[in-house]
């Protein structure tokens, strides 16, 4: 039997019948994609007639032919976008694309095509291949036609995936298209995220406003305060002078209110005695070191244990303190009653509180010297270096549970889709190797093999187990010791024939005196505080300090290190909070802040035979 053909027009407009009867009833909630952009309240499509319904522009397309009746498909696309009829209108599209070639189309008519494609992609989360249908709108120039909606499209995807560099591009181009549409927080809450503005590209000199350049140079100026605090207000007095009733103002406006108050009388909260006096004296050394540099700051250290909190608003008054630091253990964080601290007290948390980060005083933020910020940011480096597999090794605790399922969450953030990811877990150290064979897929080989040898009977069979070949990584969550004996395990069971797994684990498998053997540990690579890496250069401030404090090692280091960052924070927290973008370069990595918390960048190295190398 020979299969009918039906002509292309014909199959046009069953596909248009179908859509109109569709398009005439209620929508179903089954409708809705299951993954969808953060915002797709878009720039409207101009369309011909506002009221015009999709099935009337439907019912005309069946009757026109050519390039007619294509504008009619696409105002028909259009017009379900604006009703959030999403599916119908990515059916329409589909058909314009299949029934017309595209050097049918008009330049106008290729470009909306393009556009409600990409915002279709855009609803469904799929923001990559929005970038992809959007480039050539925008470059080699910005297409003529839909401009507006096409650097707003493109401005969303670029800051759904957080790249702030693009998206300050397009955010700028935006203002100088629509200015009067555009207002200025909106611009801000871009360009404070840029971590280098000249990274950035902008308009030709030719056609940028001067709206556009005072955005840039505030831009610019908050970033040149940052290499050169003392410059303050001179660089803010002089984009003042430059751009007069500038709408970005009101950053200046916050910032110059925030410092206001200087902060040089530091109340500083830590447990001195009891059993975390070695970790308060750790941070409080820290404290010192920093203030040795910053000569106009005061700080008065209060010992946790020996405090009533409440009556910390009466030691805040009687030190004159502008600045609050502490405590360091999470039920003092919780013991203080924020009622009666002073609205405009700065308050700089030393960990967070067991509620998770949400401010409850106007001023307060979040630092903490947590394995959470590592683990996060170990899942985001390995993704980078291409590995798409990975097992997570972690011992079979609360806490390490805990951890590996953090892992598990941060690396599928990383990606659009479901991507495989293998949990191991051990109780002991026997368990350990058995873990290990068993998610490298050794067990289950060993398991045929065996089936095998039984079916041959007397015939000698010659084997080996195989680890499964998907596997690319290994993310260790448990400290040294674990490293020390995993890291083996994990070598003699890869197939010979294959190259050797990556191991990437937290700064819990350095320490400072290592009894144990580095040929273990090599190649294992590791997250770390700047200062503990070697060639920082307060390398030999570190050495001495590990030689005055008998017994202390890179744990209580990385203390010292998080104290000296607190106080450089207290000083800096009102320009890091106004341009995230920037960050300071503290011991213990590079400092942001997000919202109320303050986050680490880490550093990475890795152990080569006998010695650690910063990578």
């Amino acid at each position: 039997m020979t299969a009918a053909i039906v002509p292309k027009k014909l199959l046009l407009c069953m596909v248009i019948v179908a859509l109109t009867a569709c398009s005439s009833g209620p929508r179903s909630g089954s409708e809705q994609p299951q993954t969808r952009g953060d915002d797709t309240d878009f720039i409207a499509v101009p369309l011909t007639e506002q009221d015009r319904s999709a099935s009337s522009w439907l019912a005309n397309a069946r009757l026109l032919e050519g390039a007619a009746q294509v504008d009619a498909l696409l105002q028909a696309a259009a017009t379900f976008q604006r009703d959030e009829q999403w599916q119908q209108s990515a059916v329409v599209i589909a058909q314009v694309q299949r029934h017309f070639e595209p050097q049918a189309l008009s330049a106008e008519q290729q470009q909306l095509v393009a556009l409600l494609e990409a915002r279709f992609a855009a609803y469904e989360g799929r923001w990559t291949y929005a970038e992809q249908l959007l480039q050539p709108l925008l470059t080699p120039r910005l297409s003529q036609d839909y401009p507006e909606q096409t650097l707003e499209l493109a401005l969303q995807a670029a800051r759904a995936q957080r790249h702030w560099q693009q998206a300050a591009r397009y955010q700028l181009q935006l203002v100088n298209v629509v200015p009067e549409h555009i207002e200025p927080t909106e611009v801000w809450a871009v360009l404070k995220q840029v971590t280098d503005p000249n990274a950035v590209v902008l308009p030709p000199s030719s056609q940028r406003s001067r709206l556009v350049a005072g955005w840039v140079q505030l831009m610019t100026a908050l970033h040149e305060i940052s290499a050169t605090p003392n410059q303050f207000d001179a660089i803010l007095s002089q984009w003042q002078q430059n751009f007069a009733d500038h709408p970005g103002q009101f950053v200046v406006d916050n910032l110059t209110a925030l410092t206001a108050q200087p902060r040089n009388q530091v109340l500083v909260l830590l447990p001195l005695t009891g059993q975390y006096q070695e970790q308060g004296n750790a941070v409080r050394d820290g404290i010192i070191k920093a203030l040795t540099r910053q000569p106009q700051v005061k700080a008065v250290f209060i010992d946790t244990n020996q405090l009533d909190f409440a009556a910390l608003p009466e030691l805040l008054q009687q030190h004159q303190a502008s600045m609050l630091l502490g405590p360091l253990l999470k039920p003092n964080v919780a013991a203080i009653d924020v009622s009666t601290l002073p609205e405009d007290l700065p308050w700089l948390t030393l960990n967070e509180p067991e509620t998770g980060f949400v401010a409850v005083h106007g001023l307060q933020h979040f630092f903490a010297l947590d394995t959470e910020t590592e683990i996060k940011q170990a899942a985001a480096y390995m993704a980078q270096r291409g590995h798409r597999h990975p097992v997570v090794l972690a011992p079979a605790t609360n806490r390490g549970q805990q951890q590996a399922e953090l892992f598990k969450q941060a690396w599928q953030a990383q990606f659009a889709d479901d991507t495989s990811i293998a949990l191991g877990s051990y109780r002991n150290t026997e368990e350990m190797k058995s873990a290990v064979q068993d998610q490298l897929g050794v067990t289950t080989s060993e398991a045929r093999i065996y089936q095998v040898k039984i079916a041959a009977g007397k015939i000698i069979v010659e084997s080996q187990a195989r680890s499964r070949a998907d596997i690319d990584s290994v993310y260790l969550v448990g400290g040294i010791e674990q490293t020390r004996l995993l890291k083996p395990f994990i070598d003699v069971n890869i197939s010979p024939f294959m190259k050797a797994l990556p191991v990437y684990a937290n700064s819990g498998s350095h320490t400072l005196r290592n009894d144990l053997s580095e040929n273990d540990l090599d190649n294992v690579r590791f997250t770390e505080a700047p200062w503990l890496l070697p060639g920082h250069s307060e390398s030999e401030v570190l050495e001495e300090l590990l030689a005055m404090r008998t017994g202390w090692g890179y744990s209580t280091a990385r203390l010292v290190a998080f104290g000296h960052d607190a106080l450089l924070l207290s000083q800096r927290l009102p320009l890091l909070q106004t341009m995230p973008g920037i960050s300071a370069k503290g011991l213990t990595g590079e400092l942001q802040v997000t919202d109320e918390q303050v986050t680490r960048k880490l550093n990475w190295a890795r152990f080569k035979g006998h010695e650690v190398v910063a990578e």
